[in-house]
This record gives structure tokens, C-alpha cells and sequence, in this order.
């Protein structure tokens, strides 16, 4: 069983806060809220005064501007154990820049029951699994998808994959479905689902977001490199694919993190 969770809410709406506190003592008290801060400077007191495993974090402190949220993750992502971090936003575009803080997870404003039992489910398994393992892959998974048979019909189609075998996944872009590239040179074509499920469906296979459009196996990422002519701009070679696949600037920091992994 995971410990109890240690949490510090952070907003400048003391009914926010209530808010929360309420459907954490309801439906998840394996987190206890052991501090509250209506600002960064009351945040980071409750930091270096208590031990704290996780942070509820406005990312926009009225009180103190639109970037306070931001800047105090940048220094709690510093410290030596930093806390997972869960940013509450009424500000859904400020989620490009929240995305390279690496947070737990969103909950955008109002908050209720389904969006926090979902984050929290979410937080129990990432941290069972730095407590106890990452969760082993299956063998075999089921992946359906759609063809176009030789009637020029659409039929639904079952195929049973290792999931190391799977090199990227990409977005459609005239259907609302995905392409999952093998490293036997199949393609997987009108695939049911959406990139973040793939993303977060098995962790130990190391599925990672480099675009908006695509997600990698960082296992196969042969080589980083500007595109010719484009120095700020990266696309990645594969090992079993002879696809490239472009690097959206917003990833690149964190693509490269993950391939240091395991250097030595």
C-alpha cells in the first residue's frame, strides 16, 4: 500500500483551497493537506517547514502576477527531493510553458470530483511504481484498428502486438485516429484512441511526446539533429524505422534529458 501523501495547497482564493481540502477529505485521504499558502512567499516557508510530497499549485497567483505559478515550480523542481507538482489553472493557454515544468498533472478550474479523482489515480500509480517497480509489459497487446477492404468498405480489423515493437505513433490528420509504426516495417493505420492514453497506457515501454503530432519510443531514437538549413529546428533518426520525425521546440528539453538516461 502507498504511504499517505503529504500535500501543500497553493492559491490566493481561500475558497479554492476549501474547495479542494473538501473533495481531498471526501474522496482521497490517503492525501493530507499539511499546509496551505495563499502566495509563493507563504509557499515557500511551508516548504522549507514541512515535509511535503506533493504540490496543489495555482499557476496564476492574482495577488502576485501571471507568472508567479510558474516562476515558483522553476524553484521547486530545484530543490535536492522536489515534490510532484499538480497545476490548477482557470488559464488553460498557459499549459505550453506549464508542460516543461513536468508537472504531475492539470486541473483546470472549476474543479470537480471526476477531475481530481482522475489525477490523483493517476499520482497513486507513478509513485507505487517508484516505490515498488515500474510495471512490467505485457507480451502481447490488442490494438484495433480500421481498414478499407477491397469493396472499398470500412471494416475493423484486431491485431495482437508486442509492445516493444511499437517505433512511434503519429496523429491522422483527416481522422480523429492514430498510426502506430512497428519496427517490422507494418504501419497500424486508423487506430482507435488518442496520443495521451498511448502515452501513459504502459510506462515501462517509454513512449515520449516530442510534437504535438507524434509520439516516440525513446528506446528507438537513433540520433538528434537540426534539420539542413535549420538550426533551431530538430528532427530525430530511428533505429528500425526510416522515418524522421520533427522535434516541436517545446520538447526538445525534455527529449534530450531523456536520452542522457543510462549514459555513462
Amino acid at each position: 500500500m502507498v504511504a499517505t501523501q503529504r500535500v501543500l495547497l497553493v492559491d490566493d482564493e481561500y475558497l479554492a483551497r476549501d474547495e479542494l481540502k473538501d473533495i481531498l477529505r471526501r474522496r482521497h485521504p490517503d492525501f493530507e493537506p499539511v499546509a496551505e499558502a495563499a502566495n509563493a512567499r507563504e509557499a515557500w516557508a511551508a516548504l522549507q517547514r514541512e515535509q511535503i510530497g506533493g504540490v496543489f499549485l495555482d499557476i496564476h497567483i492574482q495577488t502576485e502576477g501571471e507568472r508567479a505559478g510558474l516562476d515558483l515550480a522553476y524553484a521547486i523542481n530545484n530543490l535536492p527531493a522536489a515534490p510532484w507538482i499538480v497545476f490548477i489553472t482557470g488559464h488553460p493557454q498557459t499549459a505550453v510553458e506549464a508542460h516543461r515544468l513536468h508537472p504531475a498533472h492539470y486541473l483546470l478550474k472549476p474543479l470537480d470530483d471526476a477531475k481530481v479523482d482522475e489525477a490523483l489515480s493517476w499520482i497513486r500509480r507513478q509513485v507505487a511504481r517508484a516505490v515498488f517497480g515500474a510495471d512490467p509489459l505485457p507480451q502481447r497487446i490488442k490494438i484495433r484498428h480500421r481498414i478499407v477492404n477491397r469493396f472499398d468498405e470500412r471494416e475493423t480489423h484486431v491485431e495482437y502486438v508486442d509492445p516493444r515493437e511499437i517505433v512511434f505513433i503519429a496523429k491522422n490528420n483527416a481522422a480523429n485516429s492514430l498510426r502506430i509504426q512497428l519496427s517490422n516495417g507494418t504501419a497500424l493505420d486508423g487506430v482507435y484512441g488518442a496520443l495521451k492514453e498511448w502515452e501513459h497506457k504502459y510506462p515501462g515501454l517509454g513512449l515520449l511526446q516530442i510534437h504535438r503530432s507524434h509520439l516516440v519510443n525513446i528506446r528507438q531514437v537513433r540520433s538528434l539533429r537540426p534539420r539542413p538549413g535549420e538550426n533551431e529546428v530538430y528532427k530525430v533518426a530511428l533505429k528500425d524505422s526510416a522515418h524522421e520525425l520533427a522535434v516541436g521546440p517545446e520538447y526538445l528539453e525534455t527529449l534530450r534529458q531523456k536520452m542522457e538516461v543510462g549514459l555513462r
